[in-house]
């Protein structure tokens, strides 16, 4: 064998090796994505459907790599450990209070939404901060996966009145399944991680049947046009076509009168 024919099969040889040992997840597609889109409003301001509706239709896309379905997880609560600022230590100083989620749109009728709210209470021992929120996805119990951001709003003590709600339309990427939210609360003014909230903390963000408009479409309404035969026939003895020419008959003899 030449020298040339040994180096083009070692050559074949290591790109062959070099493609097993290359990770799943470093080989993706244009369309293994996940895409959603997602507005946010404080609660005094009270926002319509149709106007918050309006507003979504508007917002940039997020759009990430493909959706994790496959590995671990880290939670909220106890084992997360409180974060030490540079500039201030936040353990302590917040915590939300309530979430609560929504399950609004579900074309197709099967159960899973594509459209769907979270409404988030975050308290403060300051008389107010100014705070926002990133949320996570996880499919299955999965990893999570980042999905929306929230503006940045203002909280004022422990009021039940600041809440805020970030309604999420889920585009592209996201299969029917069960789902999990998880809550990441930031500080807007140093734009600093101060705690999380999940599933294990509020049973409503566990368990949500949800998937993307790929999968939950509208069903297609179809018409089918009706044809309708009308036959005519006779009665007694008399058939029906024998009633114009009657009347023929009588207009010829009223005419030879009249001559």
């Amino acid at each position: 064998m030449s020298l040339l024919a040994i180096a083009k099969k070692t050559s074949t040889y290591n790109a062959l090796l070099f493609s097993a040992l290359m990770p799943v997840s470093t080989i993706t597609t244009a369309n293994e994505v996940t895409s959603s889109k997602s507005t946010s409003y404080s609660i005094n301001e009270k926002a319509n459907e149709i106007t918050s509706k309006d507003v979504l239709k508007n917002n940039k896309t997020v759009t990430s790599t493909i959706l994790q379905k496959e590995g671990f997880r880290t939670e909220s609560g106890p084992v997360t450990p409180a974060l030490m600022s540079t500039s201030y230590d936040h353990y302590g100083n917040y915590s939300i209070y309530d979430v609560e989620t929504s399950l609004v749109n579900d074309f197709d009728h099967d159960g899973f939404y594509h459209y769907f709210s979270v409404s988030i209470d975050a308290d403060t021992i300051f008389s107010t901060a100014y705070v926002y929120a990133k949320l996570y996805l996880s499919y299955e119990g999965g990893p999570w996966n980042y999905y929306a951001s929230s503006d940045a709003f203002h909280i004022y003590g422990d009021s039940p009145h600041d809440a805020f709600i970030v309604e999420t339309e889920l585009a592209e990427g996201f299969p029917p399944g069960i789902y999990d939210i998880r809550v990441e609360l930031y500080d807007a003014d140093f734009n600093e991680w101060i705690l999380s909230y999940g599933p294990y903390e509020d049973y409503s963000l566990s368990a949500l049947p949800l998937e993307d408009t790929h999968y939950d479409k509208a069903p297609v309404e179809v018409i089918h046009s009706i044809e309708t035969e009308v036959l005519v026939t006779g009665h007694g003895s008399m058939s029906f076509w024998l009633i114009p020419a009657i009347g023929l008959l009588v207009a010829l003899r009223r005419y030879s009168k009249n001559r």
